[in-house]
């Protein structure tokens, strides 16, 4: 997973949760002049009501996470969230400092398969090399978010194991070569992609595909 071995930018795909048919996401990977751009929407049936996502996150051409902006419409209620980071570890959620987050490089919005493609594309393992990491993670319908200890472990070129050091949760990804997932272990699956249309680079959450 690296720029050279990237098909050509930008890129929109689409997942179903097949777990429960409750979930669809789409998001468009594209580049920035800083490094990389996904804007997504998310689209889920939370306990019998419709709950939509917009986000937009930006992160540097090392993959880092830089920004964060996410707008969360669930039944009448919208909320909004902002998060920022300086690449090294440090965080701010709606411009309030969060030593919580401290020595958080990647986002991890619950709900979508594609921040995992960060991380992937960060750490640039190599075949059996496993590695931990802390992400900002970000829970729906709460909408706040908490560091996560988690660990990667490359299984070929296209697969990776995942688990979640807390709780235990363990999943295989096979990933394209954007590190976009294309199985997420019986819970997601790819059911389209293609190219996109090229960004505006001052589009916002909600001028999501």
């Amino acid at each position: 997973m690296h720029e050279s071995s990237m098909p050509t930018l930008p890129r929109t795909v689409m997942w179903r949760r097949i777990i429960d048919d409750l979930s669809v996401e789409q998001a468009a990977l594209s580049h920035v002049p800083e490094g990389y751009e996904i804007i997504g929407v998310i689209l889920v049936a939370e306990a019998g009501t419709p709950l939509r996502i917009d986000y937009r996150l930006r992160c540097s051409m090392d993959w880092r996470t830089r920004e964060v902006e996410l707008e969360q419409v669930l039944g009448a209620d919208r909320r909004s969230m902002r998060l920022s980071a300086d690449g090294m570890g440090a965080w701010r959620v709606n411009g309030v400092e969060a030593p919580e987050l401290a020595g958080c490089i990647d986002v991890d919005l619950e709900f979508s398969p594609s921040t995992n493609a960060l991380p992937i594309n960060r750490l640039r393992l190599k075949v059996g090399e496993r590695a931990e990491i802390s992400a900002a993670w970000v829970r729906f319908p709460a909408l706040h978010v908490i560091a996560s200890h988690q660990a990667y472990h490359r299984l070929d070129q296209a697969q990776f194991g995942f688990q979640s050091l807390a709780s235990g949760f363990e999943a295989v990804l096979d990933v394209d070569h954007t590190g976009l997932p294309v199985l997420y272990s019986g819970i997601w699956q790819r059911i389209a992609d293609g190219a996109s249309p090229q960004a505006p680079g001052a589009s916002a959450a909600r001028s999501a595909p």
